[in-house]
């Protein structure tokens, strides 16, 4: 009966993990583009960190971004660094370890509670952890302009968000955007308007946008997500 119940868990979680839906495989994003080669070697960290996550309830403490792109972002971050996070989570420790100062943004408030009871058990001291509405969740109206070194956009109403946020960031500052690749079927859809917007900004400001079709932690498919500089 052990033995039969495990092959049944075994075979639902390889037609899991093969499944590929919305893409060409799991080694393509939504847009149709292939990981590179120096990609292919996260997929193996992509799967323990997914099946860790399906058995056991496991998530990393790091941004549920692409590996690389987690990598390249770590290095423009520092003690001076000036940061918004859209949607707070794993991230936030992660991030708050790096800069000098966070502002983060929630609207779920059950995610929200369980974020700030972990800022709170490390001690973090330079976050402002905020829960909004749908109402004022992009409103930054309390930032000054060209304050702010970095931005992540990975939660609600993207298009809003950087929208909101590039009055915001200094001349040479960054933005993350993640799930570029998403709402592929819906040309009018929140992902799409956004990364619209934010190739608009790219070329008005004359900058420039590294795209990441890259694996990412506890998920084995591969999205994409782009690092503007602006």
């Amino acid at each position: 009966m052990v033995e039969m119940e495990w092959a049944v868990l075994e075979a639902g979680l390889i037609r899991h993990y093969l499944a590929a839906e919305n893409r060409i495989s799991r080694f393509h994003d939504e847009k149709g583009n292939f990981v590179d080669i120096a990609g292919l070697p996260y997929a193996i960290p992509a799967f323990v960190s997914a099946l860790g996550k399906r058995l056991f309830k496991y998530r990393p403490r790091v941004p549920m971004i692409s590996y690389r792109a987690r990598r390249e972002i770590g290095t423009l971050l520092g003690p001076d660094t000036r940061m918004i996070e859209f949607g707070s989570g794993n991230s936030t420790p992660w991030f708050a370890a790096r800069v000098g100062y966070l502002f983060s943004i929630e609207d779920v408030p059950d995610w929200y509670e369980h974020v700030q009871r972990a800022l709170q058990g490390l001690g973090t001291m330079n976050v402002c952890h905020e829960l909004r509405t749908a109402e004022n969740y992009a409103d930054l109206s309390s930032i000054e302009d060209w304050s702010l070194d970095f931005a992540l956009v990975d939660g609600s109403d993207r298009e809003g968000c950087i929208r909101a946020v590039l009055p915001k960031l200094k001349r040479g500052g960054w933005l993350y955007l993640d799930n570029t690749d998403k709402d592929m079927t819906r040309p009018d859809g929140d992902l799409r308007r956004a990364e619209a917007a934010l190739r608009e900004a790219v070329d008005a400001r004359g900058g420039s946008i590294r795209c990441f079709s890259d694996f990412s932690p506890t998920n084995f498919f591969v999205e994409q997500g782009m690092l503007a500089q602006l």
